[in-house]
C-alpha cells in the first residue's frame, strides 16, 4: 500500500472509531452515572519511545489537526446533572468520589447511584453487586426510615449501621469495565477517602453526555468519514486505470 493511500485508510479508520465512541455515548445519554468517553490523536513526538517526551494531554489537541497519526481514547469524568428522585435509596455524589462496589471480580468502582436492597436486606446496585461501607463490609439495613447524611453515614431508624465508603481514584489510571463499573489500572490503587465530596440522598447523577452535541459530531464524523472513501474509490480507480494501461503498453 503506498504511503498516501495508507494515511487515507488510517484517517478513515480514525473516523470509525469516532464514531463507534460517540454512537456508545447516545447510546448511554440516559445511564445512571455514565461519563462519557472522548477520541483524541497522539502526538507524534510521543511514540518516539523518549521518556523525556510526555504524552499530550488530550484536551489539547484537536482531532482533526494530525491526520493520519494513530488515535486513542479517554473518559470525561465532569460531574453530571443531579436529579432528584425522591427515592431514599438513591444517592448522588457531587464532587470526585467513587463508590465501592463488591463484585465477583473484587472490589470496583462507580458513580451509579441507584441502589436498591436485594432478599436479603444488602444494600446492593441494579445488577446486585453489594455496597461497600467503611468497615469493608456490606451494608445491611433491617428497618424501615433509611437517611444518608451529606458525609456518607447510613442510618436505619435513627441508629447508625454503617457508612458508604467513597473513595478518590486516579482518574487516569481508571478502566471500563461496564455497567459504568470502573477497575484501576494498578491493582495496588485502592484510593484515599474522598473528603471532599458531598453525598446527596434522593438524586441521582444523570450522563454527562451532551445528546446535541454527540448529534452534531456524529453528522461532521459521517461527512469527514464519506470524504475519505470517496478519496480511496477515487484512487483504487485511478491504480485500476494506470494497471490496465501498462498492461496494453505491454
Amino acid at each position: 500500500m503506498s504511503s498516501e493511500m495508507n494515511g487515507i485508510v488510517l484517517g478513515a479508520r480514525s473516523q470509525e472509531l469516532r464514531l463507534e465512541v460517540l454512537s456508545n455515548n447516545m447510546a448511554n445519554v440516559n445511564t445512571v452515572g455514565f461519563k462519557e468517553d472522548r477520541v483524541f490523536q497522539i502526538p507524534a513526538l510521543s511514540l518516539s519511545g523518549d521518556p523525556d517526551i510526555p504524552f499530550a494531554s488530550p484536551g489539547e489537541l484537536p482531532l482533526d489537526s494530525l491526520a493520519g497519526l494513530p488515535v486513542g481514547t479517554f473518559t470525561n469524568f465532569e460531574q453530571g446533572q443531579l436529579k432528584v428522585t425522591g427515592n431514599a435509596l438513591d444517592i448522588g455524589l457531587e464532587g470526585d468520589g467513587f463508590f465501592s462496589v463488591q463484585t465477583p471480580n473484587g472490589v470496583q468502582y462507580t458513580r451509579k447511584g441507584n441502589f436498591e436492597l436485594n432478599a436479603d436486606g444488602t444494600l446492593v446496585t441494579l445488577e446486585g453487586y453489594p455496597v461497600l461501607g467503611q468497615s469493608g463490609r456490606q451494608i445491611q439495613i433491617s428497618g424501615h426510615d433509611v437517611f444518608v447524611d451529606a458525609g456518607g453515614a447510613v442510618s436505619v431508624d435513627g441508629a447508625e449501621v454503617d457508612a458508604l465508603k467513597i473513595v478518590n481514584l486516579n482518574k487516569n489510571g481508571l478502566l471500563k469495565k461496564g455497567d459504568s463499573l470502573y477497575s484501576p489500572i494498578d491493582p495496588n490503587d485502592q484510593g484515599s477517602p474522598a473528603l471532599n465530596t458531598l453525598v446527596r440522598q434522593g438524586v441521582i447523577e444523570g450522563s454527562n453526555v451532551d445528546s446535541i452535541k454527540m448529534m452534531t459530531e456524529m453528522v461532521d464524523v459521517m461527512r469527514g468519514y464519506e470524504s475519505y472513501l470517496k478519496v480511496i474509490q477515487s484512487l483504487n480507480d485511478t491504480n485500476g486505470k494506470a494497471v490496465n494501461d501498462l498492461g496494453r503498453l505491454s
